[in-house]
């Protein structure tokens, strides 16, 4: 690595900073954040990630990020070729770039535009009350496997046509998790690539294709991949759409429930808030209609951003905070960093949802990234967002809702989520 001054790595921490990084990865690589707060704290915003093979430079401010999404974007491509990602979704439009991803990305454009996800509203909330439904009158509810229900149905309902339910859903759940586990953070981070992604995962690419293949009666993403592509790169693009726009809902709703039960003030506003609104009218509600709902939504996003990193590569020099990075190196954008950089956010540890209620909102560009930034935004955005603002107002509506004393920590994933906490619920 060479620069106008030396890029800060890892290996540079001192002893007890060190100490309290490996500390961090007690749960393996799911704990791999934490130690990239402690490598920001003491080395700066940009540095050199060493773990294994895994090398990547660390990219955490915001003035990177533009760079990085908007200035320099040619200068990076989107992922390295030994990702398991790549793997397996091959030609997707998570992994290629150029006209080959805008191609795409064009194709499935209008499954997104709002008037399209305002007439899908009453589906959603259909599929979340049919969920809640089977949640204890009174007891605990694992939250994150609860949200992935409705999220995963949600989506294949909105946007494959499909009503996926019951035994179906039973037996290609373990393809699901398999395939989530094998895209996030493990053993190839050591060995710098991926190997073949698990057995299990077939469960799920019959599934896809078993969906890709039934007759289509119109207005869903999936026709619009039919009729643009072949098979094979309907199900690239089928499989990356499913697990990435299902497993971001899972995780964001999960944050916003867990946060909000640890905040009694927030708990009681919120709650309020949402059974103002009659059930009957939710499916039309704005974010204007449920502000701290909104609220609430956009700061659990901010402190647990879903898709916390974006993994790219340099395929020319790249210039960043004064540090020149050559071409083939391993980058990683983190918007976790840049979402609790102290320097930008008023305590920015703290779950406050005043914070977007008060009319500060984000300090500037690129210091609220949750669905990335720049020409290669997050496609699912406006989505994600309709989804989270009706299933936990439902949520709310239906269910009063409580702190359990089991512990509760991030982990990072496919996406970073919680684990270990469960809700108390008691229905009304």
């Amino acid at each position: 690595m060479s620069g106008r001054r030396g890029l800060p790595r890892t290996a540079d921490l001192g002893p007890r900073a060190g100490l309290r990084a490996l500390a961090t990865l007690r749960w393996g690589t799911a704990g791999l954040y934490e130690a990239l707060e402690i490598a920001r704290d003491g080395l700066g915003p940009v540095f050199e990630l060493g773990f294994g093979r895994f090398r990547p430079v660390v990219i955490g401010s915001s003035e990177g990020l533009r760079e990085a999404l908007v200035l320099q974007r040619e200068a990076l491509s989107w992922r390295p070729e030994g990702d398991p990602v790549v793997r397996l979704f091959r030609r997707s439009i998570l992994v290629t770039d150029g006209p080959e991803h805008d191609e795409a990305r064009a194709v499935m454009s209008g499954a997104f535009e709002a008037r399209a996800l305002r007439e899908a509203a009453p589906e959603m909330l259909a599929i979340a009350d049919d969920e809640l439904d089977r949640w204890p009158e009174q007891g605990k509810v694992e939250a994150v496997a609860a949200m992935r229900r409705i999220a995963w149905r949600s989506f294949e309902r909105v946007f494959f046509g499909y009503d996926l339910r019951g035994p179906e859903l039973e037996a290609t759940l373990p393809g699901l998790l398999a395939a989530l586990r094998y895209i996030g953070p493990g053993a190839w981070v050591l060995r710098g690539a991926a190997g073949r992604p698990p057995r299990e995962v077939r469960l799920l690419e019959r599934h896809i294709r078993k969906v890709i293949a039934q007759p289509q009666t119109g207005g869903t993403m999936l026709e619009a991949l039919r009729e643009a592509f072949g098979t094979e790169r309907v199900r690239d693009h089928a499989l990356t759409m499913l697990i990435a726009g299902h497993d971001t809902s899972t995780a964001q709703l999960s944050w916003a429930l867990h946060l909000l039960v640890r905040s009694r003030e927030w708990l009681a506003r919120a709650t309020r808030e949402a059974r103002a609104v009659p059930a009957a009218a939710l499916a039309g509600a704005t974010a204007d209609d449920l502000p701290v709902v909104e609220a609430v939504l956009r700061e659990a996003l901010r402190l647990w951003p879903p898709i916390h990193a974006g993994a790219r590569r340099t395929v020319r020099e790249f210039q960043v905070d004064g540090y020149v990075v050559p071409p083939g190196q391993r980058v990683m954008l983190s918007y976790l960093l840049v979402q609790r950089d102290g320097t930008r956010w008023r305590e920015p540890l703290v779950f406050d949802p005043g914070r977007w209620l008060e009319g500060r909102g984000a300090p500037g560009p690129f210091t609220w990234v949750p669905f990335g930034g720049g020409p290669r935004n997050c496609i699912g955005a406006g989505f994600a967002q309709l989804e989270g603002r009706l299933v936990l107002a439902r949520v709310l509506q239906r269910f009063d809702l409580a702190v359990t004393r089991r512990p509760l920590r991030g982990a990072m994933g496919a996406t970073l989520e919680p684990r270990g906490g469960l809700l108390g619920v008691r229905r009304r």
